[in-house]
Protein backbone atom coordinates (compact mmCIF):
# COMPACT_ATOMS: atom_id res chain seq x y z
CA UNK A 1 0.00 0.00 0.00
CA UNK A 2 1.30 2.99 -0.91
CA UNK A 3 1.56 5.86 1.80
CA UNK A 4 1.97 9.68 1.37
CA UNK A 5 1.02 12.99 2.58
CA UNK A 6 -3.24 13.16 1.10
CA UNK A 7 -3.92 10.18 3.46
CA UNK A 8 -5.71 12.27 5.96
CA UNK A 9 -7.41 14.21 3.47
CA UNK A 10 -8.78 12.32 1.25
CA UNK A 11 -10.32 9.96 4.61
CA UNK A 12 -11.39 13.31 5.28
CA UNK A 13 -13.39 13.51 1.98
CA UNK A 14 -15.13 10.39 2.38
CA UNK A 15 -12.39 8.58 0.13
CA UNK A 16 -10.66 5.15 0.45
CA UNK A 17 -8.02 5.74 -2.31
CA UNK A 18 -4.80 6.66 -1.49
CA UNK A 19 -3.25 8.80 -4.95
CA UNK A 20 0.34 10.00 -3.68
CA UNK A 21 1.44 13.61 -5.51
CA UNK A 22 2.72 13.12 -8.72
CA UNK A 23 5.16 14.81 -11.10
CA UNK A 24 3.52 16.83 -14.24
CA UNK A 25 2.83 14.74 -16.98
CA UNK A 26 2.43 10.78 -14.84
CA UNK A 27 -1.10 9.20 -15.15
CA UNK A 28 -2.40 9.26 -11.81
CA UNK A 29 -4.96 6.59 -12.67
CA UNK A 30 -2.52 3.71 -12.61
CA UNK A 31 -1.45 5.11 -8.92
CA UNK A 32 -5.01 4.39 -7.71
CA UNK A 33 -5.58 1.83 -5.06
CA UNK A 34 -8.93 -0.05 -4.71
CA UNK A 35 -9.29 -1.60 -0.72
CA UNK A 36 -11.70 -4.18 -0.27
CA UNK A 37 -12.77 -6.25 2.56
CA UNK A 38 -15.88 -6.31 3.89
CA UNK A 39 -19.26 -7.60 1.47
CA UNK A 40 -21.15 -5.25 2.08
CA UNK A 41 -18.74 -2.33 1.65
CA UNK A 42 -17.58 -0.76 -2.05
CA UNK A 43 -16.14 -3.25 -4.11
CA UNK A 44 -16.65 -5.98 -1.26
CA UNK A 45 -17.68 -8.41 -4.15
CA UNK A 46 -14.02 -8.88 -4.67
CA UNK A 47 -14.00 -10.73 -1.70
CA UNK A 48 -14.47 -14.69 -1.38
CA UNK A 49 -16.83 -14.00 1.65
CA UNK A 50 -19.06 -12.42 -1.34
CA UNK A 51 -22.25 -14.63 -1.52
CA UNK A 52 -21.52 -15.54 -5.26
CA UNK A 53 -22.09 -19.82 -5.98
CA UNK A 54 -19.53 -21.03 -8.35
CA UNK A 55 -19.82 -24.16 -9.94
CA UNK A 56 -16.58 -25.58 -10.33
CA UNK A 57 -15.78 -29.77 -11.17
CA UNK A 58 -19.55 -30.60 -11.19
CA UNK A 59 -20.03 -29.14 -7.61
CA UNK A 60 -21.93 -25.79 -6.73
CA UNK A 61 -20.18 -23.90 -3.77
CA UNK A 62 -21.86 -21.05 -1.79
CA UNK A 63 -18.89 -18.95 -2.40
CA UNK A 64 -15.36 -19.48 -3.46
CA UNK A 65 -14.58 -19.41 0.02
CA UNK A 66 -16.10 -22.72 0.37
CA UNK A 67 -14.40 -23.66 -2.70
CA UNK A 68 -11.11 -22.85 -1.50
CA UNK A 69 -11.15 -24.24 2.06
CA UNK A 70 -12.33 -27.73 1.08
CA UNK A 71 -9.66 -27.78 -1.44
CA UNK A 72 -7.30 -28.23 1.57
CA UNK A 73 -8.53 -31.54 2.51
CA UNK A 74 -7.91 -34.63 1.01
CA UNK A 75 -11.31 -36.69 2.68
CA UNK A 76 -14.33 -36.43 1.16
CA UNK A 77 -16.12 -36.59 4.59
CA UNK A 78 -14.13 -33.11 5.72
CA UNK A 79 -14.87 -31.81 1.86
CA UNK A 80 -18.19 -32.06 2.60
CA UNK A 81 -18.43 -30.52 5.76
CA UNK A 82 -16.72 -27.12 4.27
CA UNK A 83 -19.40 -27.41 1.29
CA UNK A 84 -22.16 -27.97 4.13
CA UNK A 85 -20.93 -24.75 5.89
CA UNK A 86 -23.97 -22.30 6.58
CA UNK A 87 -21.59 -19.23 5.93
CA UNK A 88 -18.03 -18.81 4.30
CA UNK A 89 -16.77 -17.53 7.97
CA UNK A 90 -17.73 -21.05 8.99
CA UNK A 91 -16.18 -22.77 6.16
CA UNK A 92 -13.02 -20.67 7.00
CA UNK A 93 -12.91 -22.00 10.18
CA UNK A 94 -13.67 -25.57 9.20
CA UNK A 95 -10.55 -24.83 6.87
CA UNK A 96 -8.33 -24.23 9.91
CA UNK A 97 -8.84 -27.14 11.69
CA UNK A 98 -5.83 -29.32 11.28
CA UNK A 99 -6.91 -32.80 12.72
CA UNK A 100 -8.48 -33.07 9.70
CA UNK A 101 -6.83 -34.53 6.08
CA UNK A 102 -5.01 -31.23 5.77
CA UNK A 103 -2.87 -31.51 2.12
CA UNK A 104 0.86 -31.41 3.55
CA UNK A 105 1.45 -29.37 -0.27
CA UNK A 106 -0.76 -27.12 0.23
CA UNK A 107 0.95 -24.20 0.52
CA UNK A 108 1.82 -25.36 -3.02
CA UNK A 109 -1.26 -25.48 -4.06
CA UNK A 110 -3.14 -22.42 -2.91
CA UNK A 111 -2.13 -20.13 -5.37
CA UNK A 112 -3.62 -22.46 -8.04
CA UNK A 113 -7.20 -23.15 -6.08
CA UNK A 114 -7.86 -19.63 -5.47
CA UNK A 115 -6.78 -18.63 -9.19
CA UNK A 116 -9.10 -21.22 -10.26
CA UNK A 117 -12.08 -20.08 -7.43
CA UNK A 118 -11.60 -16.66 -9.36
CA UNK A 119 -11.57 -17.46 -12.90
CA UNK A 120 -15.06 -19.40 -12.02
CA UNK A 121 -16.35 -16.69 -10.38
CA UNK A 122 -16.05 -14.19 -12.58
CA UNK A 123 -16.88 -16.19 -15.48
CA UNK A 124 -20.36 -17.21 -13.86
CA UNK A 125 -21.29 -13.35 -12.89
CA UNK A 126 -20.99 -11.18 -16.00
CA UNK A 127 -22.36 -8.30 -13.39
CA UNK A 128 -18.90 -9.41 -11.31
CA UNK A 129 -16.64 -9.54 -13.93
CA UNK A 130 -17.94 -6.10 -15.36
CA UNK A 131 -17.43 -4.39 -11.71
CA UNK A 132 -14.04 -5.90 -11.59
CA UNK A 133 -12.78 -5.32 -15.85
CA UNK A 134 -14.17 -1.55 -14.73
CA UNK A 135 -11.54 -1.36 -12.44
CA UNK A 136 -8.73 -0.61 -15.16
CA UNK A 137 -5.55 0.04 -14.21
CA UNK A 138 -6.26 0.44 -10.66
CA UNK A 139 -4.02 -1.68 -7.83
CA UNK A 140 -6.96 -4.08 -6.29
CA UNK A 141 -5.94 -4.58 -2.23
CA UNK A 142 -7.32 -6.74 0.22
CA UNK A 143 -7.69 -4.63 3.11
CA UNK A 144 -7.06 -5.66 7.01
CA UNK A 145 -4.89 -6.91 9.64
CA UNK A 146 -6.19 -10.36 9.39
CA UNK A 147 -4.04 -11.88 6.98
CA UNK A 148 -0.60 -11.06 5.61
CA UNK A 149 -0.22 -13.29 3.16
CA UNK A 150 -3.85 -12.85 0.88
CA UNK A 151 -4.20 -9.55 2.36
CA UNK A 152 -2.02 -6.65 3.27
CA UNK A 153 -2.19 -7.09 6.86
CA UNK A 154 -3.35 -3.87 7.17
CA UNK A 155 -0.51 -2.01 7.17
CA UNK A 156 0.80 -2.68 3.62
CA UNK A 157 3.51 -5.29 4.49
CA UNK A 158 1.43 -7.88 3.62
CA UNK A 159 1.61 -10.52 0.19
CA UNK A 160 -1.98 -9.38 -0.80
CA UNK A 161 -1.84 -12.02 -2.72
CA UNK A 162 -6.01 -11.91 -3.33
CA UNK A 163 -5.40 -8.80 -4.87
CA UNK A 164 -2.67 -9.56 -7.14
CA UNK A 165 -4.46 -13.08 -8.55
CA UNK A 166 -7.49 -10.53 -8.99
CA UNK A 167 -5.41 -8.30 -11.18
CA UNK A 168 -4.35 -11.52 -13.40
CA UNK A 169 -8.63 -12.14 -13.80
CA UNK A 170 -8.78 -8.92 -14.74
CA UNK A 171 -6.11 -8.83 -17.31
CA UNK A 172 -7.56 -11.95 -18.98
CA UNK A 173 -11.10 -10.49 -19.36
CA UNK A 174 -12.34 -7.83 -22.36
CA UNK A 175 -10.75 -4.48 -21.24
CA UNK A 176 -13.29 -2.11 -20.51
CA UNK A 177 -13.64 0.43 -23.29
CA UNK A 178 -12.39 3.28 -21.55
CA UNK A 179 -9.57 3.89 -19.31
CA UNK A 180 -10.28 4.17 -16.00
CA UNK A 181 -9.98 7.27 -14.31
CA UNK A 182 -10.11 8.74 -10.61
CA UNK A 183 -12.92 11.09 -9.66
CA UNK A 184 -11.28 14.65 -10.64
CA UNK A 185 -11.30 15.84 -6.55
CA UNK A 186 -8.69 12.83 -6.22
CA UNK A 187 -6.27 14.46 -8.97
CA UNK A 188 -6.90 17.82 -7.55
CA UNK A 189 -8.61 17.94 -4.32
CA UNK A 190 -7.62 21.61 -3.70
CA UNK A 191 -9.33 23.08 -6.71
CA UNK A 192 -13.00 23.87 -6.46
CA UNK A 193 -15.16 23.16 -9.33
CA UNK A 194 -16.16 26.96 -10.53
CA UNK A 195 -12.23 27.36 -10.78
CA UNK A 196 -11.32 28.52 -14.75
CA UNK A 197 -8.39 25.25 -14.51
CA UNK A 198 -11.32 22.98 -14.85
CA UNK A 199 -12.03 24.70 -18.17
CA UNK A 200 -8.70 24.96 -19.71
CA UNK A 201 -5.54 23.05 -20.89
CA UNK A 202 -4.78 20.24 -18.47
CA UNK A 203 -7.62 20.31 -15.87
CA UNK A 204 -9.91 20.52 -18.62
CA UNK A 205 -8.67 17.19 -20.31
CA UNK A 206 -8.75 15.68 -16.48
CA UNK A 207 -12.27 16.59 -15.87
CA UNK A 208 -13.13 14.90 -20.13
CA UNK A 209 -11.36 11.61 -19.27
CA UNK A 210 -12.82 11.74 -15.91
CA UNK A 211 -16.50 12.35 -16.91
CA UNK A 212 -16.08 10.03 -19.81
CA UNK A 213 -15.06 7.35 -17.85
CA UNK A 214 -17.81 7.62 -15.19
CA UNK A 215 -20.17 7.86 -18.32
CA UNK A 216 -18.80 4.60 -19.19
CA UNK A 217 -20.09 2.18 -15.88
CA UNK A 218 -23.76 0.94 -15.47
CA UNK A 219 -25.36 -1.50 -13.13
CA UNK A 220 -22.90 -2.84 -10.31
CA UNK A 221 -19.64 -1.01 -12.01
CA UNK A 222 -21.34 2.31 -11.66
CA UNK A 223 -22.75 1.47 -8.02
CA UNK A 224 -19.23 0.11 -6.50
CA UNK A 225 -17.67 3.34 -8.32
CA UNK A 226 -20.23 5.93 -6.85
CA UNK A 227 -19.89 4.63 -3.32
CA UNK A 228 -16.05 4.31 -3.15
CA UNK A 229 -15.45 7.79 -4.38
CA UNK A 230 -18.29 10.05 -3.25
CA UNK A 231 -18.65 13.35 -4.28
CA UNK A 232 -17.30 15.60 -1.70
CA UNK A 233 -20.14 18.89 -0.89
CA UNK A 234 -18.48 21.03 -3.65
CA UNK A 235 -18.48 18.62 -6.37
CA UNK A 236 -22.23 18.06 -5.45
CA UNK A 237 -23.86 19.96 -8.70
CA UNK A 238 -21.18 19.70 -10.70
CA UNK A 239 -20.80 15.67 -10.50
CA UNK A 240 -23.01 13.70 -12.60
CA UNK A 241 -25.26 11.66 -9.82
CA UNK A 242 -23.45 13.59 -7.01
CA UNK A 243 -26.93 15.00 -5.83
CA UNK A 244 -27.87 11.29 -5.13
CA UNK A 245 -24.62 10.20 -4.06
CA UNK A 246 -22.76 12.37 -2.20
CA UNK A 247 -19.75 12.88 0.47
CA UNK A 248 -19.44 14.67 3.38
Amino acid sequence: MRQGPWRAKLQSMGCQALVPPVQEGQARASMIDIFFYETDKPYGCFSNFSRHSVLIEGRVWPTTEHFFQAAKFSDAADVDAVADAKTPFLAAQLGRERHRSFRPDWNVLRDGVMLKALRAKFEQHPALAAALASTGSAALVEHTKNDRYWADGGDGSGRNRLGELLEQVRAELAPWPVPFQAPPWLAHPDIEPSDMFWRMGRGEDVLSRAQRFHTSLAGEAKLHFDAYFPAPVMWQLAWPDSEVRSGA
